[in-house]
Parts: structure tokens; sequence; C-alpha cells
């Protein structure tokens, strides 16, 4: 299942690098939509696929626990911090999966820092995969029941995610569901870590290729790297893997009191 898994993620990481292959290489005004377009598949992928496969374990095991946590075999503290670890450092290991052919492929920025920002980002968004997926599977009787809760769960924070619909265009009654969309603050990491520091060699004002630098460009989509700072997010990211993670227990705690 081990090498399953990680099969799957190295044939993702190789197709998406595959389809956007050198996109980012050399950095040109022309594929500044296309390699937005790889990083936000890359940070929606993390989570949603990440997410599916966990969102179905819960109902799964959830007459065992319930069981055997009643019969007293073990606490709930150390069976939800084993899960999570367990979930977790698999994660980690198809993070580098999926990444490293997809860095490399599709040239990112060759940049130790900068490579170790984009896992880290990738890192946290997968963790959210996790926890959101425990914490909703938890709330679902059986396997039919989570998988509707999917796609509900996801979709408004996918499509007010700042790139499916810009944020100067979401109806001002939604904006709040852009604040509090962690794709949005994946995405704009992405960005950040992408295009700062990045000089464009077709640099050409006659032929509308306007941007010479990637602060430029950053500053157009209102990510300017003076007042956005990539640690901020990937801290606020952080935070929502956390808080997600103690949301799940929580949930657990209360399914298996009542």
């Amino acid at each position: 299942k081990f090498v399953r898994g990680v099969s799957l993620k190295l044939a993702v990481g190789l197709m998406i690098g595959t389809v956007w292959y050198k996109k980012a290489d050399p950095p040109l005004n022309e594929n500044i939509f296309p390699m937005q377009g790889a990083l936000f598949i890359l940070t929606i992928n993390s989570v949603i696929e990440t997410l599916a496969q966990t969102i179905i374990s819960f109902p799964i095991y959830r007459a065992l626990l319930i069981r055997e946590y009643r019969n007293g075999s073990y606490s709930l503290v150390a069976y939800y911090v084993a899960m999570m670890l367990a979930k977790g450092l698999l994660g980690i290991v198809f993070v580098f999966a999926i990444v490293l052919p997809i860095y490399f492929m599709v040239g990112l920025q060759l940049n130790i820092s900068k490579f170790l920002y984009f896992v880290s980002l990738m890192i946290c968004m997968t963790c959210i995969g996790n926890a959101l997926g425990v914490a909703v599977g938890a709330t679902s009787a059986d396997l039919i029941s989570a998988q509707n809760k999917l796609m509900p769960t996801l979709a408004p924070l996918i499509l007010f995610s700042g790139y499916v619909l810009p944020k100067d265009q979401i109806p001002k009654y939604f904006v709040w569901l852009y604040d509090i969309s962690f794709f949005q603050y994946g995405i704009n990491a992405m960005l950040l870590n992408q295009f700062t520091g990045l000089e464009f060699e077709d640099f050409n004002i006659f032929k509308l290729h306007i941007f010479k630098t990637g602060e430029q460009y950053l500053k157009t989509i209102g990510m300017d790297p003076d007042t956005h700072h990539i640690e901020n997010y990937l801290g606020i990211l952080a935070g929502y893997a956390v808080a997600i993670t103690f949301m799940g227990y929580w949930i657990i705690k209360f399914i298996l009191v009542v």
C-alpha cells in the first residue's frame, strides 16, 4: 500500500510536470498564467487527494474505535496522536514524491531556501487535508455520507480562493469565504515564493511584455512583497493545520461520549 501510494504521487507529479514542462524556465511574461496554473493545481491537489483518502477512514473504524474506547483498551489522546502522526509522516513522504518531479520539470526557481519553503507549504496543505478529512469523516456515520460531504466542504473555499474568481470581483457578501479559505493562503504563498526575486527575460514594452521582475507582477495582483511575507502565510497555514487537528479531536471525543 505504501509503495502504491508513493507510485501514485510520482505519477501525478510526472503528469503535472509534463503538462507544464519548463513553463517557468526561462521566466517569460507569456508564461505567467501557466505558472500560476501549475501552482494552483498543486495546491488544490495536495488538500483534495489527502482529504479524499482520509475522510473515509474514520467511518470504517468508527464502530471499532467506539467499542475499544469504551472497553478501556486505550485512551482517545493516545489513539488520536498516533493516528495523526502516522498520517503526517506518510504525508511528508508523499509530498516529496509529488514535489520533486514537478519542481524541476516545471523549472521553478533553483534556490534551496525557495525549495524548502515550497516543500514546507506543501506539507502544511497536506496536514490540513489530513486533519480536515478526519474532522469531517468523524461526523459521518458511513462511507456514503462522508463522500457526499467532500465537495460541499471544499468547493466554496476553492471557488473563493482568489484564483478562479479574483478577490476584487468576489461579491461583498462572499468576501469572508476568501478570508477564511486556506487555499488562498497556500496559493498566495506559492506565488510569493516563485515570483519574488524573479527576472523576466522577455521584457519588452512594445510587445506588451510589461513586467521586468516578479515583484512588479506581484504588486499588480495585490501581493506586494514589501507588505506580504511568505513566513506569515506559512504560519497561518500551520495554524490552520493545528486548529483543525484539535477540532477533529473534540469532534471524535464528543461522538465517543455520546
